[in-house]
């Protein structure tokens, strides 16, 4: 498996299950990546707010579709998608 790359934004149309990177068509994995630990954080917030990030487990290549969620509600929920 290769090093994690440099995260790219992509917008999601209909349906993503496809690596753009690749074609690997089996859909991806996720990793959660915390907002505050990125210096051009499009989120400011109090809470801890996380990014999602789609990984593709044939390449490696990572994503950013928009997605954030946070932990730290009772039940965790999506904070707010951004159009890319």
């Amino acid at each position: 498996m290769p090093d994690p790359g440099e995260i790219t934004f992509l917008t999601v149309e209909d349906e993503l299950h496809t690596c753009p990177s690749c074609g690997y068509a089996l859909g991806f994995h996720t990793s959660f990546l915390n907002s505050n630990a990125v210096k051009d954080n499009h989120i400011k917030s109090t809470r801890e707010v996380y990014r999602v990030i789609l990984i593709c487990p044939e390449c490696g290549a990572r994503y950013d579709v928009g997605w954030r969620i946070s932990f730290t509600e009772p039940v965790a929920k999506v904070v707010k998608t951004l159009s890319i």
